[in-house]
């Protein structure tokens, strides 16, 4: 996975979003994920149709920070997301 990745949210799971916090749940696995405030962005950002780079430019844009910095974070997240399943990578 690299930042012109594409990534889609799994069919298996389910979200719900309280306080800007969402809560994944695989209802497959019964694996259980949350996500801050822009981890909650990027998952809601999850179309299958931009890559990784372009969602960092949107989230770096809005909270005026480095690109950069962001695609190493979403890089991170969405590796964390992968092991469990929870997103495919096209």
């Amino acid at each position: 996975m690299n930042k012109d990745s594409i990534l889609q949210r799994a069919e298996s799971v389910t979200f719900e979003v309280v306080a800007d916090e969402a809560i994944l749940i695989d209802i497959n696995t019964g694996t259980y994920f949350s996500l801050n405030e822009v981890g909650t962005e990027f998952w809601q950002m999850l179309d299958g149709e931009q890559t990784i780079e372009q969602h960092a430019q949107t989230i770096a844009n809005k909270y005026e920070v480095e690109t950069d910095m962001v695609v190493d974070d979403l890089l991170e997240l969405a590796s964390e997301m992968a092991k469990d399943d929870l997103i495919i990578i096209k």
